[in-house]
C-alpha cells in the first residue's frame, strides 16, 4: 500500500510539473469557460469559449490588426482579413514573416466570403452596428466592435481583446504601458492655466479626389485629445461644434484664429517636406505667426500617422508635448520611445528597428 501511495505522488507530482512548464493546467480550463465582455457599441456579447479563427473586416481595418498584433494570440489565430487599400498593412509583414500569407478578402466582403474562413469571431472597427454586423450576426457569426478613437474607449477594447484571447495579463502590459505614459503627460502639465498654454492648430491637409483641403479633427477625436493632454489649446473647438469628423476650413479663418503654433497632418499621397516648404512660401501661410516663427510642422509618422486612433496615438502625445511646451517635456527622449513602443509591444529587436522603422520615420519636419 506505502508503495502504491508513493506511486501515486510521483505521477502526480510529475504530471502536476508538466502542466506548470506546458502552461496547460488553467489554459485548457480559460478555453472553455464562457467569455462575457460589453463591446464598443455597448452590447453584452456571450462567448461560449475562446474563439481560435478571427477574421477582421470593416473600416480601417490596419487600427484592428495592429491592436491585435500585439498579442501573440491575435497574431497565431487571425485566419482572414478584408484590404481596402493596395495592402492590408505595409507594418505587420515587418513583424510576422507569414503575415502576407494571410488570407484577405476583397474590400467589402459578403457574408459568404467571410462565412468561407468558417471564423469563431469576426473582429470590426465601430460604435455602431452596420448592415454588416447585423448579416454575420444573423448568420450565426459572433462579432466584436472596437471604438479606438479615445483613450478610455482604447483601454477597453484593449482589456475586451485580451478576454476573447484568453491572455489578460497582456493586456494589463499594455494598458500599463500607455498609462505610465500618460500619467506623466497628465503631471506635467497639471496647474497650467489657460494662458500658459500655447493657442495650438492642428489641421489634415490632404488632396483627396484630387483637390487640396485643409480640415480640422472633431472635438471628441484622437487628434484633439493628444493636443489637450500635451498641453495645447486647440483653437478650432468652436468650428468643429456638433461634428463627427473633420471639417474643412478657410484660410480666412486660420488667420482669425492665428495661432502659436501649427502642425499638419499631411496626406499620405503628399511629400510632408514639400508640404510644410510650400505652406512656408504661400504668401498668405507665411503671414501667420505661428509660420513666422518657425512653429509649423509635419505630424510624425513612420509607416503609418501617429496622430490616428491606432497603437501609436502614444508616440503623436508625446512628440507633440516636447513641442508644445520643450521646456517642460525636454526629458522625452523621442527615439528612445520609438524603441519602447516596438520592442515593448511588437517584440521587435533593436536592429529590427533600426533597419525597417527608423528609416522611415519622418519627425520634426518644419
Amino acid at each position: 500500500m506505502f508503495h502504491i501511495r508513493l506511486w501515486l505522488r510521483r505521477i502526480t507530482g510529475f504530471v502536476l510539473f508538466l502542466l506548470l512548464i506546458l502552461g496547460c493546467g488553467t489554459r485548457v480550463f480559460a478555453e472553455n469557460k464562457p467569455i462575457r465582455l460589453t463591446d464598443a457599441t455597448g452590447r453584452a456579447i456571450e462567448l461560449a469559449k475562446i474563439p481560435q479563427r478571427l477574421v477582421v473586416v470593416g473600416r480601417g481595418p490596419f487600427m484592428v490588426l495592429h491592436m491585435l498584433y500585439t498579442f501573440t494570440e491575435g497574431r497565431q489565430r487571425l485566419v482572414g482579413v478584408e484590404n481596402v487599400g493596395t495592402t492590408v498593412s505595409d507594418f505587420l509583414p515587418l513583424v510576422d514573416s507569414s503575415f502576407n500569407s494571410k488570407p484577405a478578402l476583397f474590400k467589402n466582403p459578403g457574408v459568404e466570403q467571410i462565412a468561407a474562413l468558417k471564423p469563431d469571431l469576426v473582429i470590426m472597427k465601430g460604435t455602431m452596428i452596420d448592415s454588416k454586423g447585423e448579416s454575420l450576426e444573423k448568420a450565426g457569426i459572433a462579432t466584436l466592435y472596437l471604438a479606438l478613437e479615445t483613450p478610455e474607449q482604447f483601454a477597453k477594447d484593449v482589456a475586451n481583446l485580451g478576454l476573447v484571447l484568453g491572455n489578460s495579463t497582456r493586456a494589463n502590459e499594455i494598458l500599463a504601458f500607455y498609462r505610465k505614459r500618460l500619467d506623466r503627460l497628465h503631471k506635467d502639465v497639471a496647474g497650467l492655466k489657460d494662458s500658459e498654454k500655447p493657442r495650438v492648430l492642428l489641421v489634415e491637409y490632404s488632396d483627396r479626389g484630387g483637390k487640396l483641403a485643409v480640415r480640422v479633427p472633431a472635438r471628441s477625436w484622437m487628434q484633439t485629445i493628444e493636443v489637450q493632454t500635451a498641453g495645447g489649446n486647440p483653437v478650432w473647438l468652436e468650428a468643429a461644434q456638433g461634428s463627427d469628423g473633420y471639417t474643412i476650413v478657410n484660410f480666412e479663418q486660420i488667420a482669425q484664429w492665428n495661432p502659436d503654433k501649427i502642425f499638419v497632418v499631411v496626406w499620405y499621397t503628399l511629400d510632408p517636406k514639400k508640404t510644410i516648404q510650400d505652406l512656408k512660401s504661400d504668401p498668405q501661410w507665411s503671414s501667420l505667426k505661428a509660420v513666422r516663427n518657425g512653429q509649423i510642422y509635419a505630424f510624425p509618422s513612420d509607416i503609418f500617422g501617429w496622430d490616428t486612433p491606432e497603437m501609436r496615438w502614444i508616440l503623436g502625445m508625446n512628440w507633440l508635448a516636447t513641442r508644445i511646451h520643450p521646456q517642460r517635456f525636454r526629458d522625452i527622449d523621442m527615439k528612445a520611445e520609438l524603441m519602447t513602443f516596438f520592442g515593448q509591444l511588437y517584440g521587435m529587436n533593436r536592429a529590427a528597428i533600426e533597419t525597417a522603422i527608423l528609416p522611415r520615420v519622418k519627425m520634426d519636419v518644419r
